[in-house]
């Protein structure tokens, strides 16, 4: 079995036998809310549910900060839910840090939690004890109060100091739901005007609702990002942190926001449940959190009200402008919905083969509803970037698919987005501009717009205006590595290398930091393969070409931007030949390519006049 260094706790209720005694159908239920609200706490603070004992749980965390806080949340949390059934009730909680060993269900075996257990038992109720291992991690932090106990004898384990933990100022995991007069005015006093939404958890019974968690937190992401006082990192970015034991403080530091707001997914059959909790991460503390327990179909009510729960929380105001574009949905289809959600999981993969798999997703979504507008976005898009894998008409079943999507929805910025994106492959550079304009029109703040529009007008040879928007694209996206590569891109294009170096030293700095949290994304890789190239670092743009291909051999623009690094650096027969492997798995840049610097050496080249033909012609 695996052994690894966790922090974990015991949790019982105190008395419970007796209680038992006395009455075993009010004790039951006393279990069952223990049971509801650790497996809403214990997430909350990136623990995990070990297994439930009786009238007791064991959970395990990534640090002892986590574990104490998660702690303390839970025992102030079961005094609120037991008497909310009539009865007070305390729970007795023992937290220690030791090495164990994990069974391949999950269970935790040694000496450690046996400790935990016998700490747990020294408790009275309403405390929680911990050891001194755990006390020596958090004796310095000015939140947490400690009462020595003194050495105290554990059965079958020896003397062990212990101390009670408190801390100065917690809130209880669950917030009344008309608290936000009060969250409002704690949020303005904490100046909080940045946010990340990381991925909501999936707590489903067979772990396969991860799309459903994902697409629940990127509704409400988009939503906010869209409010003109908040700044919300990108999807990528946020959910880069899927899985990771980190502390909140952490986190916050490393996306620069100072909130996150996080949560849990359980479904069941047409039950649904969806726990949240907005955080500071800059102290850690819990500013606001809530439990939504409803069916299924409620899910687009829920999503919305979470969005504007947590712009109340944070003491923001919002337009009419910005109101429309909280969350909404073009469906009342829940099976539809969660087809579209499938879908967009899979494109964001972005390979050639899931992207062929969310088509099929886009395409059940419709079937299911034929007025799903969104879904019809989604599938023109899909349609966009297949163009060229094989022989099917993908233009013209794009063409029909936002054409549907408009007019479904005239105001979804995505379908504009989506019908632009088709024009520009067929080189109506015209047309293509008017609908990327709409879309701009009616949501300035989404990324696609700018940075397709960008590349558009790259392709016709407008450079100025291709300059402009992928500054623009990056004003909305800080985080995004590709538009600032690509204005450097531009830029070497128009003003020659003194205007490009520092575009494209931005780039390698913002491709490293996107590689720390996504280390094995080819796109990153050959795009930062082409900066160290500019930058003069040979070795370096070979290496990341070369890393970037091994990650995605089939993916014709993976292949045709190692190309270009290689071509940059003089590597002339290898760069033609990742050209030509670019050209048999699809590439569809035909006029792209007379645009792109990149390839100014090899223009007169007999071979690359050869592979440009053939890719006019294809």
């Amino acid at each position: 079995m695996e052994r690894t260094l966790v922090a974990l706790w015991f949790a019982d209720i105190g008395g419970y036998s007796a209680h038992a005694a006395e009455d075993e159908s009010g004790a039951l239920r006393l279990v069952q809310v223990l049971q509801e609200l650790a497996s809403e706490t214990v997430p909350q603070f990136r623990g995990r549910i070990v297994k439930f004992v009786g009238d007791a749980v064991l959970a395990q965390f990534p640090s002892a900060e986590l574990a104490v806080r998660a702690a303390i949340t839970l025992s102030n949390g079961y005094i609120q839910r037991s008497e909310a059934i009539g009865r007070i009730e305390h729970l007795r909680i023992g937290v220690h840090l030791a090495d164990v060993a994990v069974a391949a269900d999950g269970d935790l075996y040694g000496d450690g939690v046996n400790t935990a257990a016998r700490i747990q038992e020294a408790a009275e109720p309403g405390q929680v004890v911990i050891s001194q291992d755990v006390w020596r991690q958090l004796r310095r932090r000015r939140e947490f109060r400690f009462e020595h106990l003194g050495d105290r004898s554990l059965k079958g384990i020896g003397s062990m100091n212990l101390y009670v933990a408190t801390m100065e100022s917690v809130a209880t995991s669950v917030s009344k739901p008309r608290e936000m007069d009060n969250l409002r005015s704690q949020a303005q006093m904490t100046a909080i005007r940045s946010l990340a939404v990381l991925p909501f958890a999936d707590l489903s019974a067979e772990r396969d609702q991860e799309h459903f968690g994902d697409g629940v937190a990127e509704e409400i992401l988009n939503a906010l990002a869209k409010i003109g006082d908040l700044r919300v990192p990108a999807r990528t970015s946020c959910f880069a942190f899927r899985g990771l034991s980190l502390d909140a403080r952490d986190i916050g530091r490393r996306l620069g926001v100072e909130a996150l707001l996080e949560g849990s997914v359980r479904k069941a059959g047409q039950r649904l449940r969806i726990t949240v909790q907005l955080i500071d991460s800059r102290n850690g503390y819990q500013l606001w959190s809530e439990r939504f327990d409803r069916e299924v179909a409620d899910i687009f009510a829920i999503q919305d009200e979470i969005a504007s729960s947590v712009v109340t929380a944070l003491g923001l105001s919002v337009d009419q402008r910005e109101k429309r574009h909280l969350v909404k949905t073009s469906t009342a289809d829940v099976e539809a919905y969660e087809f579209y959600l499938r879908g967009r999981k899979l494109f964001q993969k972005w390979t050639r083969e899931n992207i062929i798999l969310a088509r099929e997703m886009f395409e059940r979504a419709v079937a299911l509803d034929q007025n799903f507008a969104a879904a019809w976005a989604g599938l023109a898009t899909a349609h966009v970037h297949l163009h060229g894998c094989d022989s099917e008409a993908h233009l013209e079943k794009a063409r029909e698919a936002s054409t549907r999507a408009l007019r479904l929805d005239p105001q979804s910025a995505e379908a504009h987005v989506a019908a632009a994106q088709g024009l520009s492959m067929e080189q109506r550079y015209a047309d293509a501009a008017a609908e990327f304009e709409r879309a701009l029109e009616l949501d300035p703040t989404l990324f696609d717009a700018h940075y397709y529009y960008a590349r558009s007008c790259f392709k016709s040879g407008d450079l100025e205006k291709s300059l402009s928007l992928f500054r623009q694209a990056q004003s909305v996206r800080p985080d995004d590595y590709q538009a600032v590569y690509l204005e450097a891109l531009v830029l070497m294009q128009l003003r020659g290398w003194n205007e490009s170096r520092e575009a494209y030293q931005r780039a390698l700095e913002a491709g490293r930091k996107h590689l720390d949290l996504q280390p094995d994304d080819a796109r990153a890789y050959v795009l930062g393969a082409g900066a160290f190239a500019r930058l003069g670092e040979t070795e370096h743009a070979k290496e990341w070409a070369e890393r970037a291909m091994s990650l995605a051999p089939d993916d014709d623009a993976i292949l045709y931007n190692a190309g270009c690094a290689l071509a940059v650096v003089g590597e002339e027969e290898r760069a033609l030949d990742a050209l030509q492997r670019a050209i048999r798995a699809g590439l569809a840049g035909g006029d792209w390519i007379p645009q792109d610097p990149d390839w100014e050496r090899l223009r007169g080249h007999q071979r690359f006049q050869t592979l440009l033909q053939q890719l006019r012609s294809s």
